[in-house]
């Protein structure tokens, strides 16, 4: 199994934590590929760990469909249903504009000055190619306005379908060429205007951009 050489150093965290947090961002950026198979034994021995803790972190994962148990078979990543990828974007389109309609009573003058210097930021790390960066900022612009929505549950619903998500903008833009940035402005310059509808709009949008790039990836593909 194609785990990496070197642990990261992490927080403390219970053991179960660490090892669903480290098989998540494995399954996440394509350290483990869909099909793969799960060894919870060198996952065990990889974080100097029981096989209780992998098991109970794995069970999380299957819990929110990113690997699949066999009972007395293997356990394996869940393979990516490109019309179920797209169906989740679809969720996550209408999760986001919820959240940020639940926000908005908290989208101060300071708030929207904040969000602008993130999507700043993130513009500047699509531009140099910088995927990493811009990808954590683009989730760090959404997770700050799931965070003022104060929903608990939307949340996490909203972070499971942002597993989902990532999985696959990393499988289809690999390569990262056809993967364009998309901006938030459009968002923030309604919210700005105090046009709330117009801001819900343009959050969807933003969602449902990447459901016609894939599209596009794939109609290139079959040619």
């Amino acid at each position: 199994m194609p785990i990496p050489v070197k642990k990261k150093e992490e927080k403390p965290q219970t053991a179960k934590e660490r090892v669903y947090a480290a098989v998540r961002e494995w399954i996440i950026d394509g350290t483990l590929q869909p099909g793969e198979q799960i060894l919870d034994q060198e996952i065990a021995e990889y974080f100097s760990v029981s096989r209780t803790p992998v098991r109970e972190a794995i069970q999380m994962l299957a819990d929110q469909k990113l690997v699949e148990i066999q009972p007395g078979k293997a356990t394996r990543v869940t393979k990516i249903s490109l019309e179920e990828a797209m169906s989740n974007y679809r969720v996550a389109a209408e999760l986001s504009a919820m959240a940020l309609e639940m926000a908005y009573p908290k989208l101060t003058a300071a708030v929207l000055d904040e969000l602008q210097q993130i999507d700043h930021d993130f513009s500047i790390a699509g531009r140099s190619r910088n995927v990493k960066a811009a990808e954590a900022l683009d989730a760090q612009f959404h997770h700050r306005i799931f965070e003022l929505a104060g929903n608990y549950f939307l949340g996490e619903f909203a972070r499971i379908l942002e597993s989902h998500s990532q999985r696959v903008e990393n499988l289809y833009f690999s390569q990262n060429d056809e993967l364009s940035f998309q901006s938030h402005q459009d968002i923030l310059r309604a919210l700005r205007q105090k046009d709330l509808p117009a801001a819900k709009s343009a959050m969807r949008h933003n969602w449902l951009h990447t459901v016609e790039l894939i599209k596009e990836n794939q109609a290139r593909s079959a040619l």
